[in-house]
Parts: C-alpha cells; structure tokens; sequence
C-alpha cells in the first residue's frame, strides 16, 4: 500500500473512534475501539519510521527548522507525523472521556473538546482542562 492510500483509509476510517467517543461515550466498545485504533496508527507510524530510515534521510533531521522541512519533505515522515497526530490525539480524546466520566463532568462539556481535539490538538486539550478546572477546581491531571 503506498503512503498516499494509507493517508486516505487512515483519515477516513479515524472518524469512526472518534464518532464512537463523542456521540456514544457510554458504548462497552467505544473506548476498545479508540484504543485499537490508536495502537493500529502508532503501528503504521512505526512502519513509515523504518521505511524513511532504510530508504536515506535526504538532509532531515530535528536539529533546525530546515532540517525539519526536509524531514518532511519524505513521503515516508509525512505520513509518519501525520500518524502521530492521529494516534496522540485519539490517546488524549480517550483520556478526556475518561477523566471526564471520573470527574463526572457532563458529556455535554466534554463533546465540543473532542471535537478540537480531533482538528487542533492542544487546544482541545487545553478546553478541557479549563472546564474540569472550572467544574471540579483541581489542575491534578
């Protein structure tokens, strides 16, 4: 499968943890799926690592800022940033619903930093943590 499929089935078939998590939260297989799904995406990141590493770094590396735009530059490292984005977002969108549930903070708070978390990351993240600041006035994470 070259990168560019994967890149497409991956982010089409990423919306179905993510609907299970927000419209569904409760479902006995809401959380199995995002985490296999999430192990399934650190997988293939993993792939795409040694692909790049086999194949030469073309002069990328994490050293400076143009080191990180050749790295990226990779088909192979795009895909394995992109993954990575995938995975880390899915992992923090399974620990929001659970923390969430164990700070019985309402679903109906929680679903629109699922949401942000999907498409911006950090800032679905940092939602959350203000409204479980506000709701249950502890930073303990």
């Amino acid at each position: 499968m070259t990168p560019e499929n994967f890149y497409w089935y991956s982010s089409i078939l990423i919306f179905i943890p993510w609907l299970a998590l927000t419209f569904a939260p409760n479902w006995r297989w809401s959380e199995t799926l995002a985490s296999v799904s999430a192990i399934i995406l650190m997988v293939a990141s993993t792939y795409f690592t040694f692909v790049y590493l086999r194949t030469g770094n073309e002069g990328g590396h994490v050293f400076s800022f143009d080191g990180i735009r050749n790295l990226f530059r990779n088909t192979d490292m795009l895909m394995t940033g992109w993954l990575n984005y995938l995975a880390f977002a899915l992992l923090v969108g399974i620990w929001e619903t659970n923390d969430a549930h164990k700070s019985k903070i309402p679903h109906i708070f929680v679903a629109p930093c699922l949401l942000l978390t999907f498409v911006a990351g950090p800032v679905g993240l940092l939602l959350y943590l203000l409204i479980r600041w506000v709701r249950t006035r502890s930073l303990k994470i």
